[in-house]
């Protein structure tokens, strides 16, 4: 009798399905990881790779029959926690000319006509609320009056090969309040130098992201050795209005002194700041994870950069060009890990505890891709004869 139960058991288990995993938001967007394998996308806590951490949401962006980048986002923060994208240097074409500058790639979000975006040399960013997201959501200038940039987490300029993955850089999910200091100089020139990477070595996945605990200042040399001040740097839980006020107060204090390390870039309101980011948690830093597989006989490489949020100016390091400020705040990859309570398991474990590489660190490189002579230029995804509603409805069609 007990055979025969068993025999009964075994048959019923052949003849039901197997369960499959579920499907994710991420699977739309699987080559923007490691090997093309959602078991490669970056993970917060103890989260399986295919499921983001508590209440947070996975975001694809893509356009027909193309991925473009991906977020982990924070709803309650209105934050960005992680950007992962895959950078192919195919992508730009000779010379970088299969790539349309900011200002004409925003004429193709901006222009009503046809004509008038032939017309258009330059337009200004087409900053817009995330389809994909419910009420409530950042606006088109939620960060107005607060010192703070729309930073982006997924560059533009990294997605300037395709017309609708500029647009969609432009997400209010993809924007972390960055310090204007920050955002417009140190971090704009290491996004540079991921690009010339990529553009020279690539292809190469990279995770862009945020920390909200303590940033490690005793790591960096550029603390230690009294260069900067680590009391400065955003404390754990501290939120916009907190930040608003004290960047007030060094405007006051400062805002007249340009070699001040305090002189905020402009100035802020702490009473114009809107209600909706007043409690919004501040990121105390951020950071950059290269990976570029092997290939050709050359082994893998990897190499990580954790930059604070601070009040300081970055960009002021004695003897230093601030085009390469950056260089101060590599970092090893677990450190990242730790920092910001994100795993990423694409890159191998014996690579995290190396502070830098030096197929990366010899390659100092940073230039603007796109070069002088490329005219208009030749992205993807353009469609001509079409009006300014047509155009963004074919690039956010897969995204509502």
């Amino acid at each position: 009798m007990r055979m025969l139960h068993a025999l009964l058991v075994v048959m019923a288990l052949a003849l039901t399905p197997s369960i499959a995993r579920a499907q994710s938001p991420l699977d739309a967007c699987d080559d923007q990881f490691v090997d093309g394998l959602v078991a490669n996308a970056p993970t917060i806590g103890n989260t399986a790779p295919d499921r983001p951490f508590a209440s947070n949401l996975h975001l694809c962006y893509r356009d027909d029959g193309v991925s473009f980048f991906v977020l982990e986002y924070w709803p309650e923060q209105f934050a960005p926690r992680w950007a992962a994208y895959r950078l192919d240097p195919a992508n730009y074409g000779a010379n970088g000319c299969n790539t349309f500058t900011r200002g004409k790639a925003n004429c193709y979000a901006r222009k009503q006509t046809w004509a008038e975006f032939e017309s258009c040399t330059k337009a200004s960013d087409p900053f817009h609320a995330d389809r994909m997201l419910s009420d409530p959501k950042l606006g088109t200038n939620p960060f107005y009056k607060t010192g703070h940039d729309r930073g982006h987490m997924a560059p533009r300029q990294a997605f300037s090969w395709h017309v609708c993955a500029n647009y969609q850089t432009f997400s209010l999910a993809n924007m972390s309040p960055q310090r204007a200091f920050l955002n417009q100089n140190i971090w704009r020139h290491l996004e540079r130098q991921v690009l010339t990477w990529a553009f020279d070595e690539g292809p190469l996945f990279v995770v862009t992201g945020t920390t909200y605990r303590r940033f490690p200042v005793e790591r960096f040399e550029i603390f230690t050795n009294g260069t900067f001040d680590g009391a400065r740097v955003y404390a754990r839980n501290t939120t916009m209005e907190e930040a608003v006020a004290q960047h007030a107060a060094n405007f006051s204090d400062f805002g007249f002194d340009p070699g001040h390390p305090l002189k905020p870039k402009r100035n802020a309101k702490p009473d114009r700041v809107k209600a909706k980011v007043k409690l919004m948690r501040m990121p105390t830093g951020y950071y950059k994870v290269i990976f570029r597989p092997a290939r050709n006989g050359e082994p893998p490489h990897a190499i990580g950069f954790l930059l604070p949020h601070t009040f300081e100016n970055l960009n002021q390091i004695p003897n230093v060009d601030p085009a390469r400020a950056f260089w101060a705040f590599v970092s090893r990859i677990d450190l990242i890990e730790e920092t910001s309570g994100t795993r990423f398991p694409g890159v191998p474990e014996n690579m995290k505890p190396v502070c830098g590489d030096d197929f990366f660190l010899s390659r100092r490189t940073a230039r603007n891709i796109r070069e002088r002579g490329c005219g208009t230029g030749m992205p993807q995804g353009v469609v001509p004869d079409t009006t300014k509603n047509e155009r963004i409805a074919m690039c956010t069609n897969l995204l509502d």
